[in-house]
């Protein structure tokens, strides 16, 4: 089988990274003008690898009077705070806030196999945040941060592997919603709804119907490889 070329490159050899800036939000002429203007929110709740629609625009008048630029389609959007590791691709030419450090891609690097090393290496980002209201990475901590690099066709194959593999996570959680609906509408045929009792069903306090009502420890138990199982609400 033929050994692959790889070779560890820092970002900013094989990308440009841009900042962003945020216009005065109490000048309303450089609000909701045509510049499509990105925050962390719009990929809060993504459901895609790619962004093509942000929730805000800004006038030209908003985009001369900061310090943000415009990031050519086909980029990767990387939040910088705020939180740290929010990616998309952007389909459309865009300008970020300050909570994003931008990866404008060379020729050297597929926009998509990008995304998808950037997305595995967020952990190890997150731990190189750095500030005490938030953590946040700064554009040297990016620029310097070193991801693995192989041929460029070979980058495109990964890319398309890992985007099927993405769009059927996409399809599941799609359907795990649409149950979830399901359930809500099933039960509310069954019970009526839950807020009003619509139904008239008796109401009981749960301390009388459950054997125990309680929390869990407010401390930081020992972790060992044996004993008590223990969860948290990240479980």
């Amino acid at each position: 089988m033929k050994t692959s070329t790889v070779s560890i490159k820092k970002l900013k050899d094989i990308c440009k990274i841009v900042s962003g800036a945020t216009p005065k939000t109490v000048k309303p002429e450089y609000w909701d003008g045509d510049i499509p203007w990105v925050t962390p929110k719009d990929l809060s709740s993504l459901k895609s690898i790619y962004l093509s629609n942000p929730e805000r625009a800004i006038t030209k008048a908003g985009f001369d009077s900061c310090s943000t630029q415009m990031i050519p389609a086909k980029s990767v959007l990387l939040s910088s705070r705020a939180p740290i590791g929010h990616l998309a691709i952007n389909e459309v030419e865009v300008c970020t806030n300050q909570g994003f450090k931008s990866l404008i891609p060379s020729k050297e690097i597929y926009p998509e196999y990008l995304y998808f090393c950037i997305k595995y290496f967020v952990p190890q980002l997150k731990n190189l945040g750095r500030g005490a209201t938030f953590t946040e990475i700064s554009k040297d901590i990016v620029e310097n941060f070193e991801i693995p690099v192989v041929p460029l066709e070979q980058q495109k194959a990964i890319a398309l592997r890992l985007s099927e593999s993405y769009k059927l996570i996409e399809l599941s959680e799609q359907r795990l919603s649409e149950l979830d609906n399901y359930l809500r509408s099933l039960f509310i045929e069954m019970f009526g709804d839950p807020v009003s009792n619509s139904l008239g069903y008796p109401l009981e306090q749960l301390s009388k119907v459950c054997t125990k009502v309680t929390d869990g420890t407010h401390d930081t138990p020992e972790r060992t490889d044996a004993g008590k199982m223990f969860i948290t609400g990240k479980n």
